[in-house]
């Protein structure tokens, strides 16, 4: 039985995650502690995997707080890529989608540092998710399920895969994980206008057409890579 080691196991990503790769007979082991304190990693013996997680997700709250952003997102990947550099372990981390735009806020850049983070290691791949749905509860999706939301920003276009999508594209990219040495994009290939999807819920609120500079007008993955690889989304967020 092949094992991992995975952080941010308790996150909406990692805790689906977990349950996938248990389900297909790998053994998990969720890391506790600290992921920026290199001691903590030292606890955990060498895994088949290291699929690292744990970060400060959302562009707004970086905008606010950078710092602690860059200390978290910058600081625990430094201490992964340490730790597989010392093991010998297939590595796979998460990046995001807005590291292609990485100078537009604080989120995107440290995501970008990753990427190149990893260029230390002499093998891993990173993960550009784009947008994950149903998400966490701050997430646009949820808001909407629970009419929390008070505006849409109708110049907004997104490429929404569902968590279950992006377990099996994870999945995916382990199993064929010594044929890629690069950073693979996670979505659906296709963009979303997020007012439909607001009005899918029944959305009557108020419509903005305003400028965002620290946020991506249209995000879409490029999954030609992924679909050699036999790979395909099966839920579409609008149905």
């Amino acid at each position: 039985m092949k094992t991992v080691l995975l952080t941010g196991a308790e996150g909406m990503i990692g805790s689906y995650l977990k349950e996938y790769l248990i389900e297909n007979d790998y053994s998990v082991t969720s890391f506790e502690g600290d992921v920026c304190n290199q001691k903590e990693w030292n606890k955990y013996d060498r895994h088949d995997y290291v699929i690292h997680l744990a970060a400060f997700a959302g562009v707004r709250d970086s905008i606010n707080n950078p710092e602690r952003f860059y200390d978290n997102n910058v600081g625990g990947m430094e201490c992964a890529v340490n730790f597989v550099q010392g093991t010998k372990t297939k590595f796979l981390y998460a990046s995001s989608s807005n590291a292609k735009e990485w100078w537009t806020n604080p989120y995107a850049a440290t995501k970008k540092m990753n990427e190149l983070q990893a260029q230390a290691l002499s093998r891993s791949v990173g993960m550009r998710f784009h947008t994950v749905w149903p998400g966490r509860e701050d997430m646009l999706y949820r808001m909407l399920e629970q009419g929390r939301v008070k505006y849409i920003n109708a110049e907004h276009f997104r490429d929404f895969i569902h968590v279950e999508d992006l377990c099996s594209a994870i999945f995916t990219i382990m199993k064929n994980y010594n044929k890629i040495d690069s950073v693979v994009d996670i979505g659906t290939g296709l963009t979303v206008p997020v007012l439909l999807l607001a009005q899918k819920f029944g959305f009557e609120g108020e419509i903005r057409y305003d400028a965002t500079p620290n946020e991506r007008k249209v995000t879409v993955a490029d999954i030609e890579y992924l679909t050699k690889l036999d790979w395909k989304p099966t839920k579409d967020i609008l149905q």
